[in-house]
């Protein structure tokens, strides 16, 4: 197995490619400027089917990471470079190659620029620490009498640690209120309330700049949710962004700013919203 690629380009010349290709593969999906941040191993077209669930209409996506990158590329007009690092006659040999180039590349914990959840090899064992989180039913703060507030729950902590969660179950006791500022109180922008509006825009597939609009609805695994009353004030009262009036408070929309962008970034990392697909 030399340093040179099998394949490295577009997904037409990659179809051309594999048309008659029966052998397993270990690919790295790469951004248009070359940088990588996915591998995976597969047989025929799996390699495409990272950009199938990004344009699934329903936005689910088991890695949402990995995906909302995907999200932005294609928005922004470019094209995903794939490349073909290695083909094996043998399954068990592209499990081991695949593991090779994870651990050689690191995952976004480790130091590096995979969006990668598991290290590789069939493998969930050694699994990233957002990943680890889905999975742990009795981490502080994820109920196990209650699935849906679970998932948002689990959700939230695979992005951070906020001092309480910040979203909330639509239909459930506590109703979302028209957003207000607080009135003589003083709030600084911080990272709970980054991080509701980093949940919002990676559940609605949006890509955060000076301008755009995150709702402060969205759904997450098929759990309807909102970002809770209190956090919602703190964000308009701090500044980190402004709120869209609408016919219900379910329907407003946050306006982040420039400042408020530059906020965001601040609080929670330039390299930690690009692994999201974010910026």
């Amino acid at each position: 197995m030399g340093t040179m690629s099998e394949y490295r380009g577009n997904n037409k010349g990659l179809s051309d490619f594999l048309r008659y290709e029966n052998r397993f593969y270990v690919y790295i999906l790469r951004r248009p400027d070359g940088q990588e941040f996915y591998v995976g191993k597969g047989k025929k077209d799996r390699v495409f089917y990272h950009v199938r669930e990004a344009q699934h209409e329903t936005r689910y996506s088991s890695n949402p990471y990995k995906t909302n990158i995907i999200r932005s590329i294609l928005k922004s007009g470019a094209q995903i470079i794939y490349e073909i690092d290695s083909l094996f006659e043998d399954e068990v040999l592209a499990y081991k190659r695949e593991t090779q180039l994870i651990e050689k590349l690191k995952r976004l914990h480790e130091g590096g620029l995979l969006t990668n959840l598991a290290p590789g090899g069939g493998s969930t064992a050694g699994a990233a620490p957002h990943s680890k989180e889905k999975h742990r039913a009795s981490l502080g703060g994820v109920p196990t009498d209650d699935s849906e507030r679970a998932i948002l729950n689990r959700f939230l902590l695979s992005l951070g640690q906020p001092k309480s969660i910040c979203v909330k179950v639509v239909g459930r006791v506590t109703r979302p209120k028209p957003t207000q500022a607080f009135k003589h109180v003083t709030r600084k922008p911080t990272k709970r309330q980054a991080l509701a509006i980093v949940a919002s825009a990676i559940a609605n597939g949006i890509e955060l700049s000076s301008g755009c609009e995150v709702p402060r609805r969205f759904t997450h695994k098929g759990v309807d949710a909102f970002v809770e009353n209190g956090v919602s004030r703190d964000i308009v009262t701090s500044g980190l962004a402004k709120v869209l009036p609408a016919e219900g408070p379910l329907y407003e929309t946050f306006i982040i700013d420039t400042e408020g962008l530059a906020d965001i970034i601040r609080l929670i990392g330039e390299k930690q919203l690009r692994s999201y697909g974010l910026i």
